[in-house]
């Protein structure tokens, strides 16, 4: 009998408002420690975090035993000081083939917010690659995703679900373009340094924006930019000085703060009063918090705005879905052919009860001897003990692999 399963919990774009996505984020530079931190829970064997802009998702093998939502609670009250019992009934729960079954379609581009977009698969490697470097990944991991990573690409190859705008930031040029028609002589300042906003120059600049300002925390990293596309480069300090020279703003960064606030914009009021401004605001956590109300020549848009556009430009994309699921169907049978396999192997099914009844035969002796203020306290070492060696010796079963 098997005593354990592959999970997933998430939350998505699909079943959540950006706002209640926000304090579950996980940022790039925490997400090393947020891997460690989750792989070292009560229960949890090997383990991958992916957190983008649309869903945070946990990937997942535990015992049977373990409620897998309980354990994304203790991550968070532990990781973040972040009770989620309000908003855990909007996490949804995955097991075994469905969880693959579902990585799949996110690879694939069919679960996110543009349908087809390409960004989805770099971040999934940036997830895999950092779980690798803390070896929180093991076997049913690493296979799964490799299979992930082969499902997108045969997708994207094959069928017509890349084409035409394919990203978060280009589905926000369109908007744009829609909404301002010709960019030509558009003065645009680009706040960030990422790929989203690299994205985002790229859309502009096919549409014929050739006027930028590139503002970062490190100005040197904004030169980067500002030598591939061409404009200037400024600090955040000298942001309200850019914000005055400007007709369109992209901004994206990992700021826990907003950058653009009320107070920031009563500095460039004069500006928006005679010359409207347009903000594109596709951060998460999101870099805005404006009362519109007070600034009339101010339009913002953020990922919420950009999701309810693209919902009506996915024709071509929706066409290609059948051609698609089934590529995913195919993969899918690959992945559960082995997986079912693989669950029948003693280093999977079985070993824990193995490590339980060594656990109890070698500290039983010594537990009965100890005081009962101290009783307690060891046995629960000991049991956190003995959980790490079985993580260590699932996680070695096979060593990390490239992504492709």
């Amino acid at each position: 009998m098997n005593n354990w399963h592959l999970y997933l919990c998430g939350i998505s774009h699909k079943n959540s408002s950006q706002s209640l996505r926000e304090p579950l984020q996980i940022q790039p530079d925490q997400l090393a420690r947020a891997n460690t931190c989750f792989s070292q829970i009560h229960g949890v064997r090997e383990s991958l975090i992916l957190s983008t802009c649309n869903r945070i998702e946990f990937y997942f093998t535990a015992g049977s035993r373990h409620d897998p939502l309980a354990i994304v609670a203790k991550f968070y009250e532990s990781f973040c000081q972040l009770g989620i019992d309000s908003v855990l009934p909007q996490f949804y729960l995955k097991k075994d083939k469905h969880t693959a079954d579902h990585l799949f379609r996110v690879a694939a581009g069919l679960d996110s917010m543009v349908i087809g977009e390409n960004q989805i698969v770099s971040q999934l490697k940036d997830a895999y690659s950092s779980a690798c470097a803390v070896k929180t990944a093991g076997k049913v991991i690493h296979r799964l995703f490799h299979q992930a990573f082969r499902t997108g690409k045969q997708v994207r190859t094959d069928t017509d679900m890349g084409k035409g705008a394919c990203s978060v930031s280009s589905a926000a040029v369109e908007l744009i373009r829609e909404r301002l028609g010709e960019l030509d002589g558009v003065k645009v300042l680009m706040i960030g340094v990422n790929q989203m906003i690299a994205l985002a120059a790229e859309g502009l600049s096919a549409a014929g924006c050739n006027n930028f300002v590139f503002a970062n925390r490190t100005p040197g990293k904004a030169a980067l930019l500002a030598a591939r596309f061409g404009g200037e480069v400024c600090s955040l300090d000298t942001l309200t000085e850019a914000l005055s020279r400007v007709d369109l703003v992209f901004t994206c960064t990992a700021s826990p703060e907003p950058l653009l606030t009320d107070a920031v914009m009563d500095k460039v009021r004069e500006k928006i009063s005679s010359t409207r401004l347009t903000i594109v605001d596709i951060a998460l956590p999101r870099d805005t918090a404006i009362t519109l109300e007070k600034f009339p020549g101010l339009e913002i848009f953020d990922l919420d705005a950009v999701k309810h556009f693209v919902e009506t430009e996915q024709v071509k994309r929706e066409l290609a879905i059948p051609q698609a699921e089934e590529i995913i169907g195919r993969k899918l049978e690959q992945f559960t052919y082995w997986f079912t396999h693989i669950r029948q192997e003693p280093i999977y099914n079985g070993l824990e009860d193995t490590f339980e009844l060594i656990r109890r035969e070698e500290s039983e002796s010594l537990l009965e001897r100890l005081p009962d203020n101290l009783r307690e306290e060891f046995d629960a070492a000991f049991r956190r003990l003995t959980a790490r060696l079985l993580q260590m010796h699932i996680r070695a079963s096979q060593p990390s692999q490239k992504t492709e």
